[in-house]
């Protein structure tokens, strides 16, 4: 998803990331620490997660309006922020069940974002509610699988394939780093480094999806907007 450059969501939104365990100075929730111990995803994991990801969206929200008004609307960090603070205005009501909190997002990103980007977030936050019916804790299988229901949404509605230098590649390198790695993972760190990989291996290659092809070479300069979004919100861990 290359912003409202990048893909454009075909007929009809999580990444899931886990927070770095805090330092004993943070005065933060352990729940996060409790998760990279025990490689466990919760509802007070989850909150903490949406939470991090809502400030780190507000330090980047000119960084990606402008990394996307290069190629596209110009329009990436406000529907960013505007569908996390969405979620984050109902976190109330996340309960136990982790399938009725994903669905939550997906309803907050319907509601406050039109865009393509926007809905295939909310499409990718869908089909992850629904494979995580009955669901309390996400252990490391069903992680990836949350990231491979991302994938397959946004290839299937973004109309995209692996290549096409847009979010569904940095989802591509944390899906094999994650199935790459069965002990001791360090989850935040794997996140992170792998969105950097991802937006390091696509440098001088072409955007090969939606607007931003009208631009041909020049985005072989530029980072795909989804992409650096995706990268810099895993520094919120």
């Amino acid at each position: 998803v290359g912003g409202s450059g990048g893909l454009r969501a075909g007929g009809d939104g999580c990444f899931l990331m886990i927070r770095r365990p805090p330092r004993s100075t943070r005065k933060e929730s352990s729940a996060a620490s409790d998760v990279y111990k025990r490689q466990m995803f919760d509802k007070q994991v989850m909150i903490n997660v949406f939470n991090n990801l809502l400030a780190q969206s507000k330090k980047s929200y000119d960084e990606f309006n402008a990394a996307d008004g290069k190629i596209g609307d110009g329009d990436l960090g406000i529907t960013i922020l505007n569908g996390l603070e969405e979620i984050n205005n109902n976190i109330e009501k996340f309960t136990d069940d982790l399938s009725t909190n994903f669905m939550i997002c997906s309803q907050a990103f319907v509601k406050k974002s039109g865009s393509s980007f926007g809905t295939l977030i909310a499409f990718s936050f869908m089909n992850i509610s629904k494979n995580l019916k009955g669901k309390n804790t996400c252990d490391h299988k069903d992680i990836v699988n949350i990231i491979d229901t991302a994938m397959s949404t946004i290839q299937e509605r973004g109309k995209t394939k692996v290549g096409d230098k847009t979010i569904l590649d940095t989802l591509n390198f944390i899906s094999r780093n994650l199935k790459a790695t069965k002990n001791n993972i360090n989850y935040p760190e794997l996140f992170k480094s792998s969105a950097n990989e991802a937006l390091n291996a696509f440098k001088g290659k072409k955007i090969l999806i939606g607007r931003a092809r009208m631009f041909e070479d020049k985005t072989k300069d530029l980072d795909d907007p989804g992409m650096l979004a995706l990268h810099k919100l895993c520094e919120a861990f």
